[in-house]
């Protein structure tokens, strides 16, 4: 694929603040089966994130996520859940997920 987009994602966090960050990204492929693409964020384009919400925020860079089309498509913000910037639920990966296939 190759092609570069953005990925925007929101998290609440533990104190009720709404925090924001856009990624940029490289698509790697296509998953049809479940309508999303999967891609690796090469690094972060903007964030509001307060001091140590942004740590986490660009300790995301370099891994990957599995994005719906729409969000692709409508450049829609994704809504997170806080426990996906600190691993407890798993949405960005460290290596490529189609290795554990």
């Amino acid at each position: 694929m190759g092609e570069s987009i953005t990925v925007k994602c929101a998290w609440r966090l533990p104190d009720q603040v709404r925090i924001h960050a856009t990624f940029d990204a490289e698509v790697i492929e296509y998953d049809e089966q479940q309508d999303r693409w999967l891609v690796r964020l090469t690094g972060v384009r903007s964030t509001d994130a307060p001091d140590q919400a942004r740590a986490l925020v660009e300790s995301q860079a370099g891994r990957w996520a599995y994005v719906p089309s729409e969000a692709r498509r409508f450049g829609l913000t994704l809504p997170l859940k806080f426990e996906t910037l600190t691993g407890q639920i798993r949405f960005f990966y460290a290596n490529d997920p189609r290795e554990g296939r």
